[in-house]
């Protein structure tokens, strides 16, 4: 490592121990110094964002458009290659949303990608079902769980809100327009099927009558 002395210093910020670390511009590129004018991060980022402001010892840094993490050592801890980094907790507890090619995904506290960005669209817990949330890819929709697991396969063209028709049941269509039910397990309970569903209800000092479900 080198010592460098005719970087404009922008930020400074406290390291372990009371040492501080500067950000650095040069060329119109930014990097991390210490207080010994020892680079940490090389000046080559088009941005550096403060350190602990979304991740605890990490800092978000942005390379050609694209975002990543580096720790305070200097280390990448996540590669620069992702066209949005959202805030940790948002969807579910320590997730960040991720963005890569268009698609969206979420990285896990360790920068890990605990869901690959492959989804055109995603939902939010609670929308659906307290531990699911509703995917979409291709215009088709399924669940994944808060492990990232997929728990309904990504196969249906439209998914009710569970409860509607019948208590823990959501309504789903398929491509060919059949329609069928999952529980709040992820099972078809009825196969998807059926052209049309109508669900017996009764009225009051009525006979039961059909309600058409679709």
């Amino acid at each position: 490592m080198k010592k460098l002395f005719t970087f404009s210093m922008l930020t400074v910020f406290t390291f372990s121990f009371g040492q501080k670390l500067f950000i650095v511009k040069s060329d119109e590129k930014f990097g991390i110094i210490n207080e010994s004018g020892v680079e940490v991060i090389p000046p080559k980022y088009n941005a550096i964002d403060d350190f602990d402001k979304m991740h605890p010892n990490w800092a978000k840094v942005e390379l050609e458009n694209l975002y990543g993490f580096v720790d305070k050592s200097g280390k990448i801890v996540v590669e620069p290659k992702y066209q949005t980094i959202e805030n940790y907790d948002e969807y579910n507890d320590g997730w960040a949303l991720i963005i890569k090619d268009g698609k969206y995904g979420f990285m896990n506290e360790a920068g890990k990608e605990i869901v690959p960005p492959m989804y055109d669209k995603v939902g939010k817990f609670g929308e659906y079902s307290k531990e699911w949330i509703l995917v979409e890819s291709q215009g088709l929709k399924g669940f994944i769980d808060k492990d990232g697991n997929i728990v309904v396969p990504v196969k249906y063209v439209e998914v009710s809100k569970f409860d509607d028709v019948r208590k823990n049941w959501a309504l789903v269509k398929n491509r060919k327009e059949k329609l069928g039910f999952i529980d709040k397990t992820g099972k078809e309970v009825i196969p998807v099927i059926y052209d049309t569903i109508e669900a017996f209800t009764k009225k009051k000092g009525k006979t039961t009558e059909l309600a058409n479900a679709e």
